[in-house]
């Protein structure tokens, strides 16, 4: 089955496992107990690494196990799809239409439960006790209640030496000779050229193995390597054309959720610095939208240069709530970290946004999976110093109303 024909069949093939229409029906007697059901789910943020790894693992293992089902979940619903304009972009060059397309929103609850799981670009997921199998280049957050919850035969495959999550899909794509599909192997390569900022040695985004997939993948499509360029380019634009978006959109487009027992941030990953999100019209308002019932945001803002591939990156700390105690702590733990140091100064632009701290990071290596763990053990010394009672800060069990279902 070619790689088009699977994305279009893939509805229908959860329909029969889930019976859409009475999911009592299927609680009662599943269509066919002898062909199991696995979910191959990205994460919540769903950009071009996670949503591809998705779509084209699902594909691999669906060609290569076919007395099981395999299914592909964009981990978002299906409304905030147009927020991720890169990874539209990319699927509509490879032929691929949104309403194909599964999201969050498409599994009823009620049955979620009775599936397997597949997990790639994440490792820690509400779903974790159906979960099977891992595919993740993200730091182990192995004290997490949710990994904790990983079944013991879950099988991991987590290295934080390559750049892209891609590369962990490609390796086993390329690893036995069927399938072969054009469409595959051009989305896996260019997810990799992006993720490894087109293996720039100023970024150091990238492993010997992102090099080796990626040349393995050119021989495959019979590509140049000096074909690269244009292509990473091509998906820079793509992702940075928020032209289309309100800057409460531009905030959601590339979010993760750092929750602890007590708390919930929200933290924001923009294509632009957050220097200029902060001079626009309604900036202010688009935060509080966003921000909505948390007491701290996290927003983190990148802008690569389209003439020489230049990174630049900026964060803000926003209490909405004026915790500035609060704020200061978590500023503290980002400017002491030291595995990696992220070189963080004072931005040259003097601003008090909101009452919040902007911060220049000069090390532009670190990404966002780097810092989300900082922030979450700082959240977790503060929980421990302060105590349920405290006064300064407000504490939220339910996840807050961000525009998510």
């Amino acid at each position: 089955m070619c790689f088009l024909r699977f994305l279009a069949q893939a509805r229908s093939t959860l329909g029969r496992h889930l019976a859409e229409v009475s999911p009592a029906a299927w609680a009662a007697a599943p269509v066919d107990s002898g062909r199991k059901l696995h979910l191959v789910m990205g994460n919540e943020s769903c950009d071009l690494d996670s949503a591809v790894s998705a779509v084209t693992l699902a594909f691999v293992y669906a060609q290569r196990h076919r007395e099981h089902d395999y299914v592909p979940i964009l981990n978002i619903p299906r409304r905030d799809y147009p927020l991720k304009t890169e990874v539209g972009h990319l699927f509509v060059k490879c032929g691929i239409a949104e309403p194909v397309l599964l999201f969050r929103d498409d599994i009823p609850k009620e049955v979620a439960q009775d599936v397997s799981v597949i997990l790639v670009d994440h490792h820690v997921s509400p779903m974790a006790p159906n979960v099977t199998e891992i595919l993740d280049h993200r730091p182990l957050e192995d004290n997490s209640p949710s990994f904790k919850q990983l079944p013991a035969g879950c099988e991991l495959d987590i290295d934080e030496a390559v750049g892209s999550c891609a590369t962990l899909v490609a390796q086993r794509y390329l690893g036995e000779k069927q399938p072969r599909s054009a469409g595959v192997a051009q989305m896996l390569h260019a997810t990799i050229v992006l993720d490894t900022i087109n293996f720039a040695l100023a970024a150091k985004r990238f492993g010997p193995k992102d090099v080796a997939m990626v040349e393995q993948l050119e021989r495959e499509l019979n590509l140049h390597d000096d074909q690269r360029s244009s292509l990473f380019d091509e998906l820079v634009a793509a992702r940075a054309d928020i032209s289309k978006l309100t800057l409460s959109e531009v905030l959601r487009k590339d979010m993760k959720i750092i929750q602890t027992d007590r708390q919930v941030v929200p933290l924001a990953g923009m294509p632009i610095l957050v220097r200029d999100f902060v001079e626009k019209n309604g900036a202010e308002k688009a935060v509080r939208e966003f921000g909505v019932e948390s007491n701290l945001l996290v927003i983190l803002g990148m802008y690569v240069s389209p003439v020489d591939g230049q990174v630049q990156r900026d964060l803000a700390l926003i209490s909405l709530s004026g915790q500035s105690h609060f704020v200061e702590h978590v500023r503290h733990a980002l400017m002491d970290s030291k595995d990696p140091k992220l070189d963080l100064r004072p931005h040259e632009v003097d601003t008090r946004f909101m009452g919040g701290c902007l911060l220049r990071q000069h090390n532009v290596q670190a990404t966002r999976k780097h810092i989300l763990p900082i922030v979450k053990r700082a959240l977790l010394e503060w929980e421990a110093d302060h105590g349920c009672d405290c006064d300064e800060v407000y504490f939220f069990k339910e996840k807050p109303q961000l525009g998510l279902s």
